[in-house]
């Protein structure tokens, strides 16, 4: 449909290392009028620090241009330090970070899987949790995760519907564990 009308799509691509199953598909690669926004905040843990890029091709030559103007007349570059450090984000290898990230993924989905119906996250380090059944809404499930010392985000946050609620797994394994037993003893009523 973009293609007919000739319509550019953002893809937004911050998340394609954290990519576990497969590789991240970029729709980049296969349409012409594709803007990629890439960075280096959640890969390289310099979230704060908006570093990144934005990349095209020919034929959106006079968005990037406008981009470039719009910033050179807000700000006139990243501060020195971040600038350096991000250089030395190609020597890095994050491999290993990555796959404690798909572990502490697989720990959720295997933790929450039958009790809350949880669909596997193909990447980031996020997890949108649908309640369980009988447990009322998200944000009437939340509210008990929350008073049970788990922070938990209402889904309601990020959609229209009250029926799931977001969990980050960027902290220690044994506080996924700790949270995971709170979170299926709260699912049991």
């Amino acid at each position: 449909m973009a293609s007919r009308r000739q319509i550019p799509i953002l893809s937004d691509e911050i998340y394609e290392d954290f990519s576990y199953d497969q590789p991240c598909a970029s729709i980049g690669k296969v349409y012409d009028r594709t803007l990629v926004l890439k960075g280096y905040s959640k890969t390289y843990a310099m979230t704060g620090w908006r570093m990144g890029y934005a990349a095209a091709g020919p034929k959106l030559h006079e968005l990037i241009e406008a981009m470039t103007k719009i910033q050179q007349y807000t700000f006139v570059c990243a501060p020195t330090p971040f600038q350096k450090a991000t250089l030395t984000t190609f020597e890095c290898d994050m491999s290993g970070f990555i796959a404690a990230y798909k572990k502490k993924r697989d720990m959720i989905f295997n933790g929450l899987k039958d009790r809350f119906g949880l669909v596997k996250p193909g990447g980031a380090f996020y997890a949108f949790v649908p309640v369980p059944q009988g447990a009322g809404t998200a944000t009437e499930f939340v509210k008990k995760v929350i008073e049970n010392n788990v922070l938990v985000i209402p889904g309601n946050v990020f959609s229209e519907k009250d029926t799931h609620f977001r969990i980050s797994y960027a902290t220690p394994d044994d506080k996924i564990a700790k949270g995971l037993d709170i979170l299926n003893r709260l699912a049991k009523g």
